[in-house]
């Protein structure tokens, strides 16, 4: 695999990254109106229907993240050319082989499961919002194939199939991953800049006689 494709794969998961933490701040806004608005009940509709959103959304992109970097398969010749292809990627930007909290197979378990769940509810969405205490509230939802799934926004620990995942704990790491790709990004363009170098100096000096 040449450097190019490199570069296009890592900018790849650059996107996934930058998508995740997009839906983290769009559940944060969504808790923060919940709890804002915990006496209007049209307006705890809404802000369980942007939470519910955003926690799928977060899981799904992680999830493509995560297979960039740790494939699915590696059998057969295109299995292995996409395993030499992750093992690269994960030299560029120091991620371990095994031992990562994005090797997350809880993820890979349920991955096409959230993505129907998703799709399922954005025409007709099917919860119950509970409010357990007026600081500590639990919302579940029940799509048509009785996927059972609940979010506790205090903590942000969401649950889904009786697999739980720690949103917060799963952000940070995402954010630590992207700021090791911009790192890699960052020294690509740094032999660019210092082949420019020169010549701008030069045209800097014949303006300066």
């Amino acid at each position: 695999m040449d450097a190019k494709e490199i570069l296009l794969h890592i900018k790849q998961a650059e996107l996934q990254s930058e998508l995740i933490i997009e839906a983290g701040q769009e559940l944060d806004r969504a808790i923060k109106q919940l709890q804002d608005w915990s006496e209007d009940w049209d307006c705890q509709r809404r802000a369980c229907e942007d939470m519910y959103d955003a926690v799928h959304l977060i899981l799904i992109h992680t999830h493509q993240l995560s297979r960039i970097f740790w494939p699915a398969k590696c059998c057969g010749e295109q299995g292995l050319d996409i395993c030499h292809r992750a093992m690269a990627l994960r030299s560029e930007i120091n991620l371990p082989d095994l031992n990562h909290p994005l090797r997350n197979e809880a993820l890979w378990r349920h991955a096409d499961e959230l993505d129907h769940s998703v799709r399922d509810n954005s025409a007709m969405r099917r919860y119950n919002a509970h409010h357990l205490t007026s600081f500590n509230q639990v919302i579940t939802w029940m799509d048509n194939e009785a996927m059972f799934c609940w979010l506790e926004p205090a903590s942000k620990t969401f649950v889904f199939h009786t697999e739980e995942f720690a949103l917060t704990e799963l952000i940070e790491v995402v954010h630590q991953v992207q700021q090791e790709i911009q790192h890699y990004l960052k020294k690509q363009h740094q032999p660019n800049l210092s082949l420019a170098k020169p010549a701008f100096y030069q045209f800097e000096k014949q303006w300066a006689n």
